[in-house]
């Protein structure tokens, strides 16, 4: 996108000071995080039933999931600089109101390829109304009121994720009449929408430039590098890694370096990018984005495990495994919604604090679960579970200050669009990662849950180190 600058660059619709703004008027747009995991995690426990009633083979099932993750993670950029562009509060709207119709055109499909399709679209809706709700936060709060706002954001998120584990093994166990039980996932995901879009008239508006065109060719190289790391990532360990895999990784992280040197281009010229370089090449920026990934990379990978290891070994059910992970989810989002006092109490020192309390609970659970794999290990692994939950919502709120914070108001979308996209980036990864470990070890059951836990712990080493290197930073600037 570029624009010659102006004066009135960092001006907003309907400018609202910062400390006016009110916790409730954030609601609807929080809802959005919280829908979109909710869409995320209850599809892939209700998949079985697809297989079932569509004869879907496991490609095909592989292509629901992906039909969403894929185009959700390629285009939340764009998604946020559009924002920035027409207005937060427009595009969240919109991406809301596609998301909503998706899911009512999944709920009714009449086979696997309307269901794909509908995913898509859906993918389309969370990538325009996603990246919205950091850079509404960002341009529209300020100290304590961002804290509560973006904490409030990490749990909607936790809810979600959780809510798709417990409600979609739920609904996939049941039938509603000739309808099946994976349908009403999809219900749900809509009313949730409907109530996103009627409170988030309620949010703030804001926008950032009042005349911005679009960047054609930016654009198109960031959709096809993204889209192209992306699927190669999300397909690359079930078809084996086959040579087009490769081949697209190498093109999509060559279309994303000539999109660098494009952007740089633009910003000497004067106008303004796509993805400002001046920006990336901040160093605290690029320490909170690094330290985002990986700690997502860890999430995603034990996330991964936990039901695979415990139905292959133990033989709990997706349900079952959704339980055991309920007051996980309930204490982060506790956590997270009382994080403005945490954080008034320890400061910077939050995020040290929320890794080490991680990688203590991460040594409980590999010694619970070498130590006790036995049918009552769901019940003994509750305390450490309790543990990492409180540990990781000290860990998501800081990181999304840290790379907020770093990027100027009037870009404010591309906040909301960078940290959305490192997120599924990375959660596609650590699954690539303890996929392709425990694949090549032949590890299963008590092994595969290990090893999960293991890769988590070390990236959450290197998160400390990370953790440490941005407390530094912030200390030297004030």
């Amino acid at each position: 996108m570029t624009t010659a600058p102006t004066a009135s660059a960092a001006t907003t619709l309907h400018p609202v000071p910062p400390a006016a703004v009110p916790i409730w008027r954030y609601l609807g747009l929080v809802l959005a995080p919280g829908v979109g995991s909710y869409a995320f995690n209850a599809v892939t426990v209700s998949l079985s039933q697809l297989h079932t009633e569509f004869s879907a083979s496991d490609a095909g099932l592989e292509l629901v999931v992906a039909g969403y993750g894929i185009p959700f993670a390629t285009l939340l950029i764009l998604g946020g600089r559009l924002g920035d562009r027409y207005g937060r509060h427009r595009m969240f709207t919109l991406g809301m109101v596609v998301f909503l119709a998706a899911a009512l055109a999944c709920s009714f499909a009449p086979n696997l390829g309307v269901l794909i399709a509908a995913r898509i679209s859906q993918g389309l809706g969370a990538a325009l109304c996603t990246p919205q709700v950091l850079a509404t936060i960002q341009a529209t709060s300020d100290g304590a009121a961002r804290v509560r706002a973006i904490s409030a954001f990490g749990a909607s998120g936790g809810i979600g994720a959780a809510l798709g584990q417990v409600a979609g093994g739920a609904l996939a166990s049941v039938t509603f009449g000739p309808l099946s039980g994976w349908r009403a996932v999809y219900w749900l995901a809509a009313a949730i929408a409907a109530a996103a879009v009627l409170l988030g008239r309620f949010a703030p508006r804001s926008t950032a430039h009042e005349a911005v065109d679009i960047d054609v060719a930016g654009t198109l190289q960031l959709g096809g590098g993204v889209l192209l790391l992306a699927a190669g990532l999300t397909f690359g360990p079930s078809l084996g890694w086959p040579w087009p895999v490769p081949v697209a990784l190498v093109v999509g992280a060559v279309l994303l370096l000539g999109l660098w040197r494009h952007q740089n281009r633009i910003e000497r010229s004067g106008r303004v990018p796509l993805l400002p370089p001046s920006i990336l090449r901040l160093p605290a920026l690029q320490t909170g984005l690094l330290a985002a990934g990986l700690f997502f990379a860890g999430y995603g990978a034990i996330l991964y495990v936990i039901p695979r290891a415990l139905e292959h070994g133990l033989g709990l059910t997706p349900l079952d495994a959704g339980l055991l992970l309920l007051p996980f989810a309930l204490v982060f989002t506790a956590v997270s919604l009382s994080l403005s006092r945490i954080q008034r109490w320890l400061g910077d020192r939050t995020l040290f604090w929320g890794v080490t309390l991680q990688g203590a609970a991460l040594v409980l659970i590999a010694a619970t679960v070498l130590l006790a794999w036995t049918p009552t290990l769901p019940l003994l692994l509750q305390p450490s579970l309790v543990l990492l939950g409180a540990g990781q919502a000290m860990i998501f709120s800081p990181l999304t200050q840290a790379v907020v914070r770093e990027i100027p108001v009037e870009a404010a979308g591309l906040s909301g669009g960078l940290f959305g996209t490192v997120q599924q980036l990375a959660l596609s990864l650590g699954v690539i990662l303890i996929g392709g470990i425990c694949t090549a070890a032949g590890l299963t059951g008590q092994a595969e849950f290990a090893a999960g836990t293991f890769l988590d712990l070390g990236i959450a080493l290197i998160v400390v180190l990370l953790a440490l290197r941005l407390n530094r930073r912030r200390t030297a600037h004030e």
